[in-house]
């Protein structure tokens, strides 16, 4: 073997160990000679390559971007042959896919725009039988339809991906498909592919984008037919994001022939969709709906976005917005559903705004700021929860629906109801929280064209929302029929609702065991609050002012038997109910009305300055129980008789209510007498009255008042002073 100089071994082991690591960096190597040696020497690899026919062609080197750029065959680069070339690219640094198509070429039109109809090379050739587009394999790649030469002339995307021709298994028919990670789709038209124009699929996509695009839409400048979804997102792709921050990472999606947007399968997971419009066009004007869902999440993907604080979506012009099918834990925030980008103009979702059915749970519809706002108007329904396609579904458990306004635009005062109800939750919906613990998580719920609030489900929450106004808390918005039904069972409404100024009742409550505490009850059509069911619970509201208009709206009630009397409160039929602490005064109608039904108690109320009495019983409420006989009053006491062993209640009011509660005796086992010290109370001008409740809880009408009398005069005589 023959035997190197150590200097020229030495030079020769550090050559090979700079050009090993510049291969590391690069990933390119060129080979020289110089006097007499071989080595080789770096270079910077190939990271971009530029698209420059709309020709589906497959006839370049497609080992590499260098080859391919070296020899691309046919009329130039086709996107096909750019995908495969990046594929067979190595992994390393971000490679990028340009466009720069003449004009003179087969896929330009009149205007500025660049059809690449695959599987022709021509317009009006032959299919070539060509599979789809290769999926992105490798990843960090970027396909930037903004590069080409004219896209900022136009608003619109100029490279146009057309899948008319794409034939292949159900499911394959796709336009451009990724399985790996960071890539980045920018500023492309997909239309016309018969599934999906975008799908990202499979454990390792994650970390990519899709912004600028439009995906389905067909506009005046770019022809087409939809696809079937517009972008799909499946099989446990997560960390995605579908838009961006800026108008410029905007996609419209539009059109499609199902969903603009699905997220589905059980490990999808951590998918954000925000800054889009969806189902609008470009101009944000009119319509271009999809035609089955805006945004549908399905098959138990969760803990995906749509929307953002400051960065949501408008979905609307679809059948319906958003529909989150069986799948748990994710947020809707931000959005406006239902209007154009100006957040006023209707643009509905011809049945409904957002979805959470068939076993949705731990979802999350809104936030407690203004940036996490959503606005749900102008649709069918604006949130619809429960049952929608399976025969018995499992319970939609736990779903948070806080800070929208629902029949509102963004001003929080201009009506643009919802056709239907504000919110409906049926009996398939458990445990949901509408509101919350704050004034910033009340809803909305205002000028909707059924109840504003719709709820036959069990042990549901409703707080802090305000029902018939706007956000202002003072202009009129009534519903078009009740400010909630409530048909479930142990519903909790309260604390710190406002139901005000609806075309029928405030609440209508049909359930059993319905907790109604701290609201208050204002200005609606007919009364404060009807209550059929059993066993309610109704403490420490104001109810004041209602039955308000001079004619309620009368119509309605051939419909439905919704409740006929009118009154601050009204009990009909209902037995065990609790009416404690409540000011209920200034009502068109009586302050308290029972008709029919038993052990029904009223006490410790404010009541008065009701048109009709304060209390009355017809159609032999409470058992016919007689209210007490107030015998005589003066400045220290009231006795009188009442039924045996009652609870008697004693009241001030200058007239023949009850204003102010004084206190409680109990009358004698014996003979009913009573007697109550008033004790220090300043009641001039004031009319004593009294109610009594039996054993069973059965409560009276008020006893006739009787006036307090006057103090007597005392004189004092000064005597002189007589000294012996």
């Amino acid at each position: 073997m023959t035997r190197q100089h150590p200097a020229r071994r030495a030079l020769n082991v550090f050559l090979t160990l700079i050009t090993m690591m510049t291969s590391i960096v690069t990933g390119a190597w060129h080979g020289v000679r110089s006097d007499g040696w071989s080595m080789r020497v770096a270079r910077a690899a190939t990271t971009t390559i530029t698209v420059t026919t709309t020709r589906d062609e497959l006839d370049g080197d497609t080992s590499s971007f260098e080859r391919l750029r070296a020899n691309p065959g046919g009329e130039g680069v086709s996107l096909r042959e750019a995908l495969i070339a990046a594929n067979a690219e190595p992994p390393g640094p971000l490679l990028r896919i340009h466009f720069n198509i003449p004009e003179p070429n087969p896929g330009n039109a009149s205007t500025p725009i660049w059809r690449i109809r695959l599987n022709r090379l021509a317009p009006d050739g032959p299919p070539l039988g060509l599979p789809p587009l290769p999926p992105l394999r490798r990843g960090n790649i970027v396909i930037d339809g903004t590069t080409q030469p004219g896209a900022d002339r136009v608003s619109y995307p100029v490279i146009v991906i057309d899948g008319t021709d794409v034939y292949d298994d159900l499911g394959r028919m796709n336009g451009l498909t990724i399985t790996s990670a960071g890539n980045v789709i920018r500023g492309l038209a997909l239309v016309s592919f018969w599934d999906t124009g975008i799908v990202i699929e499979g454990a390792s996509a994650h970390g990519n984008v899709v912004a600028g695009c439009f995906i389905g839409i067909v506009t005046d400048n770019i022809a087409g037919i939809p696809n079937y979804y517009g972008v799909d997102i499946r099989n446990g792709a997560y960390n995605n994001l579908i838009g961006g921050n800026t108008p410029a990472d905007r996609n419209i999606i539009g059109g499609n022939d199902n969903a603009g947007i699905r997220i589905d399968g059980s490990a999808t997971i951590s998918n954000t969709v925000a800054g889009n419009w969806i189902g609008v066009d470009a101009s944000g004007t009119r319509a271009a709906g999809n035609v089955y869902y805006g945004v549908v999440v399905s098959g138990g993907a969760h803990r995906n976005t749509i929307g953002g604080p400051g960065n949501g979506n408008v979905i609307s012009g679809n059948a319906h917005g958003i529909m989150i099918w069986g799948a748990p834990e994710n947020r809707i925030v931000g959005n406006v559903i239902g209007l154009a980008p100006d957040r006023s103009t209707p643009i509905g979702n011809r049945e409904g705004g957002v979805f959470l059915v068939d076993g949705a749970s731990r979802n999350v519809v809104g936030g407690e700021t203004g940036d996490e706002r959503n606005i749900i108007s102008g649709n069918g329904y604006g949130i619809f929860v429960g049952q929608y396609y399976e025969a018995t579904p499992p319970l939609a458990r736990l779903n948070h629906i806080q800070g929208n306004y629902i029949g509102v635009d963004s001003t929080g005062i201009l009506p643009r109801g919802n056709t239907r109800e504000g919110i409906l939750l049926d009996e398939y919906v458990e445990a949901a929280i509408i509101g919350g613990d704050t004034p910033g998580a009340g809803n909305v719920i205002a000028y909707n064209g059924g109840h504003g609030l719709s709820i036959a489900g069990a042990i549901n929450r409703i707080a802090y929302n305000l029902i018939g106004t706007g956000a202002d808390a003072t202009t009129p918005l009534g519903n078009q029929r009740h400010g909630a039904l409530i048909t479930g069972d142990g519903n909790i409404v309260g604390p710190s609702n406002m139901f005000a100024a609806n075309q029928l009742s405030g609440l209508l409550i049909e359930g059993d065991n319905t907790l109604v505490h701290k609201n208050a009850i204002h200005y609606n059509a007919r009364s404060g609050m009807c209550v059929k069911g059993n066993g309610s619970t109704i403490i420490s509201n104001t109810i004041r002012l209602n039955q308000a208009l001079e004619t309620p709206w009368d119509g309605f009630d051939a419909r439905r038997d919704d409740c006929s009397l009118v009154s601050g409160i009204v009990l009909t039929g209902t037995s065990l109910t609790l009416i404690r602490g409540n000011t209920i005064s200034d009502n068109a109608a009586p302050g308290v009305t029972i008709s029919s039904g038993a052990r029904n108690r009223v006490l410790s109320n404010s009541i008065s300055a009701n048109t009709g009495g304060g209390i009355l019983l017809v159609n032999g409420a409470n058992e016919g129980i007689a209210p007490p006989v107030i015998q005589a009053v003066d400045q220290t006491g009231v006795r009188g008789i009442a039924c045996r062993d009652c609870h008697v209640e004693i009241f001030a009011d200058p007239n023949d209510q009850g204003r102010e509660f004084l206190g409680a005796a109990r009358a004698s086992q014996e003979d009913g007498t009573f007697s109550f010290a008033i004790a220090g109370n300043a009641l001039a001008s004031l009319h004593i009255t009294a109610t009594s409740t039996d054993a069973n809880g059965n409560t009276s009408a008020f006893a006739a008042q009787v006036s307090v009398p006057s103090s007597p005069i005392i004189y004092t005589i000064h005597l002189p002073l007589v000294i012996q």
